[in-house]
């Protein structure tokens, strides 16, 4: 491109660097994000107010120099920060490193700063550019989240001992020692109603407190002023951060906090189904802020303990509920647990991993079996899928099974049949005539009771779930509900796992067919004699998404050479077979014709409609031209017409590369009428002309202009090398990394006047 296109867009570029830079500000200011620009030829560094407040030295001299961020990172940090900045300039690649800073007031700030390397000409690096982040709130989120999450598993541990608990006095041991290891807190008290009225309406039960202190607090009147009086007769729950923050009602009580040690106490009521008959109570010795996770975690805490009790109270009948309870939220956990797992499986055997030890094993379920269909080979036969529980033998013995094989599995999947059965003896009894085949497999098996769900998907039955137990069990209405939802999960993600096989395999057969059919077009180039003729041909990353891209070139019937590279739109196979309807139909225009490039692409549009061939296309034509005067001058001429499709490029003999550039035509089969341009441009020996589809110089998120660029320098890198060497190291650079199909045709031209190199032009003249 000339000089004049250059200097016309100066101002563009300028103004697209400003606008850049303005984004950049904005972009920081949003993120509250500090930058820094480190010189590793002069160790001077530049940093913004934000990074230095980060650092804690906006008021400190600063020397210049990168050492000046060694004041403040933390000493324990530093050898760390430094081992990771020098690895990253010897890698010539990015930092990313987390580390603490010493404030001016004594606090800690936690930055994370991520920067790049540049390197010079010669691969040196000389710079390092980058962001700071005050990381420090979102750390202490993060460990506070932890905690939390920490804290709430501790808990399931507590409901556990508040489970096994058999009386009050154990109760309260579990409550008190759950105090200081999920709270932190000092002490615990559990206030209970006595159901009777006067000085005697409440009971206290302490732990942690001294014999005399308890003694004091062991009965309590209703109207006592203390939080936890207030929520064992109301129900209202209390968080009080600190003594001196209690309300104005709990006064008169200051006393017994002081008496106790305790500074700020939290109170949530234990309740049932006929009212509240105590309270929880956790003491402090200093301030405790209750955040909203922590009121969640004590109410919940409450609510155990209140289950604890009822239950003791209850005696058996309320400590089968509260276990039935328990198993129950186990299930529901291990149900959810199971489908996010499951949707992470990606084959069969991962699917029977899951279930089993995800799911069945809470039923006391020792193993579990798949029983699928075999598939198209094996018609009405099924397959089965078994864990390691079964012995080899038993695994070997059911892999694969007629559909009336004597087995509650076989049954389910074949008839869609749920079964439970409590043992041995209800298995047999579903094939009369055949217990002899069904109880010697479940004596192989070891297995007593067991279940049989069909898998559905779509309405129809394409499995069973069945799980094997190695005693006899009467199944509940909620393990069946479980084992039924169970099922449905299992049926859910196999109909996906199916699914994307069977589109994977859909894929393969369309990227076969497709790339067979182009292969099959892409012929071999002619070898005109002082022409050297390069041909590539690179399919897109992504599969089935072969398009229409395709190269040619051949020589007419005046002996000149002519050169195509074309896009048809789409990627499937009826681009592909829409490409080959166009490629034949151009060079047989051609080919008989002889006409001049513009004039061959307006007969393919007006042929392309006529013939109806359903598709457009982006075309570049060239015709190399040499009249025998031409021939005897040693001259050749580049003659060529350009249909919607990336421009040719040219590389002089002295290397410098342009790109035949004009307003491109409209794409063929768009608007046949309109007529359409030709362009010519000498073709000096020694030149290189490269033709190409835009899968070559096209990225996602980077404009095309980049992409162009980038392979005109390229290519002036190396047109001293052979136009195959070209082509290879071309295809080299963008690797694994094209998104649609790339198509390369390159010419060099050599002079007629000196012998003829071998690989330019035909092996005999």
């Amino acid at each position: 491109m000339d000089g004049s296109a250059t200097q016309a867009q100066a101002p563009d570029v300028a103004a697209a660097h400003e606008l850049d830079r303005a984004r950049l500000v904005v972009a920081t200011e949003a993120a509250q994000l500090g930058l820094w620009d480190w010189d590793l030829t002069t160790d001077a560094l530049g940093w913004d107010s934000r990074s230095r407040a980060m650092y804690g030295q906006t008021h400190m001299p600063l020397t210049g120099l990168v050492g000046d961020i060694n004041r403040t990172i933390h000493p324990d940090d530093q050898v760390a920060v430094a081992e990771v900045l020098e690895r990253a300039i010897d890698e010539r690649g990015t930092l990313e490193v987390e580390f603490r800073t010493l404030q001016p007031d004594g606090s800690e700030r936690v930055v994370y700063a991520r920067g790049q390397v540049l390197v010079d000409a010669r691969g040196a690096a000389v710079r390092m550019v980058g962001t700071n982040a005050d990381v420090t709130e979102l750390r202490r989120s993060q460990r506070q989240a932890a905690q939390d999450a920490e804290r709430l598993s501790r808990l399931v541990e507590v409901a556990r001992a508040l489970g096994d608990a058999e009386s009050e006095q154990a109760v309260l041991d579990v409550v008190n020692q759950a105090a200081t290891s999920v709270f932190g807190a000092s002490t615990a008290a559990l206030v209970l109603q006595t159901g009777q009225s006067g000085p005697r309406a409440l009971r206290t039960l302490t732990a942690s407190y001294d014999s005399g202190f308890s003694a004091s607090v062991a009965e309590l009147a209703a109207d006592t002023p203390l939080p936890a009086v207030d929520s064992a007769v109301s129900g209202r729950s209390w968080f009080v951060p600190a003594r001196a923050q209690a309300p104005q009602r709990f006064t008169a009580g200051a006393a017994v906090w002081e008496a106790s040690g305790t500074d700020a106490v939290g109170c949530v009521p234990l309740e049932s189904d006929a009212g509240v008959f105590g309270a929880l109570s956790v003491g402090f010795s200093g301030p405790q802020p209750w955040r909203e996770p922590d009121q969640q975690v004590l109410t919940t805490f409450g609510a155990l303990t209140s289950q604890a009790l009822r239950r003791i109270w209850a005696r058996a009948a309320e400590l089968r509920a509260l276990r039935a309870a328990q198993r129950s939220a186990a299930q529901q956990t291990a149900l959810v647990a199971l489908a996010q797992s499951l949707e992470l499986a990606e084959d069969e055997e991962e699917v029977l991993a899951v279930v089993t030890g995800g799911g069945v094993s809470l039923l006391g379920a020792r193993g579990a079996v798949l029983c699928l269909s075999a598939g198209a080979d094996e018609e009405g036969g099924l397959r089965a899928l078994t864990t390691s529980f079964f012995a080899e033998t038993v695994r070997s013995e059911v892999s694969q099974l007629p559909a009336g094989f004597p087995l509650p599995m076989v049954d389910a999947a074949s008839t869609g049949r749920a079964h439970f059965l409590p043992d041995r003896a209800a298995a047999l009894a579903l094939f009369p005539g055949r217990e002899e085949i069904t109880g010697a497999l479940y004596e192989a098996a070891g297995t007593h009771a067991s279940a049989a769900l069909p898998l559905t998907d779509a309405g129809a039955v394409v499995g069973s779930l069945s799980v094997a137990l190695d005693v006899e069990h009467t199944w509940t209405a909620d393990e069946q509900a479980l084992l039924h939802a169970f099922t449905s999960l299992t049926a859910t993600a196999l109909s996906r796992i199916h699914a994307q096989e069977a589109e994977r395999a859909a894929n393969a057969a369309v990227r076969r067919f497709s790339e067979t059919l182009q292969r099959s077009l892409l012929t071999r180039p002619p070898e005109p004699d002082h022409l050297h003729l390069a041909v590539r041909y690179l399919p897109a990353a992504t599969e089935a998404q072969v398009g229409g891209d395709w190269y040619d070139a051949f020589v007419v019937g005046d002996g000149a050479t002519s050169i195509v590279v074309g896009d048809v739109t789409g990627h499937d196979r009826e681009a592909a077979a829409a490409m080959g309807q166009m490629r034949n139909l151009l060079r047989g225009i051609a080919h008989v014709s002889g006409a001049e490039p513009a004039h061959v692409l307006a007969s393919l549009d007006a042929a392309v409609r006529d013939l109806d061939v359903g598709a457009m296309a982006t075309v570049v034509l060239v015709k190399v031209v040499q009249t025998p005067e031409m021939r005897l001058r040693g001259e050749r001429l580049l003659r060529w017409s350009n249909a919607g499709h990336p421009p040719p490029l040219l590389v002089g003999p002295d290397g410098r590369a342009r790109y035949l550039e004009h307003d491109p035509d409209l794409l063929i089969g768009l608007l046949p009428e309109v007529p359409r341009t030709a362009h010519e441009v000498p073709l000096e020996p020694g030149s290189t002309l490269l033709l190409f589809s835009d899968g070559l110089v096209e990225r996602r998120g980077a404009p095309l202009e980049q992409g162009l660029a980038w392979l005109a320098s390229t290519v002036e890198g190396l047109h001293e090398r052979t136009v195959e060497e070209i082509c290879d190291e071309l295809l080299r650079q963008v690797g694994d990394r094209v998104e649609d199909d790339v198509a390369i045709v390159a010419l060099r031209a050599y002079p007629e006047d000196e012998p003829r190199p071998a690989e330019a032009g035909p092996a005999t003249r």
